[in-house]
């Protein structure tokens, strides 16, 4: 098994999906089960997923967000206090 030193470096490095098959079912066994930086390395990988498939569909993102599609008042401040609750856990 990875320590958490590895693993660290590991996404620190480059994106996971970048590694090898038998790492990458290492790195995502160790942040299942590891109490100490699971759920840390866990939102590495999430934001790296995140930021692949802005990658991967920039062009229609970037496209709808021209458009004049946008939220109301109302949806806004939901989110904003979503946003505020997720901060203080």
């Amino acid at each position: 098994m990875l320590t958490c030193k590895q693993v660290s470096n590991s996404l620190n490095k480059k994106d996971y999906k970048d590694l090898s098959f038998v790492q990458r079912i290492l790195l995502k066994f160790h942040v299942r089960c590891c109490l100490f930086c699971g759920k840390y390395n866990k939102q590495v990988m999430e934001t790296q997923d995140m930021c692949r498939h802005f990658r991967e569909n920039e062009d229609s993102i970037i496209e709808s967000a021209d458009s004049e599609i946008s939220l109301n008042e109302d949806k806004k401040e939901l989110l904003k206090e979503k946003i505020a609750q997720s901060m203080d856990c």
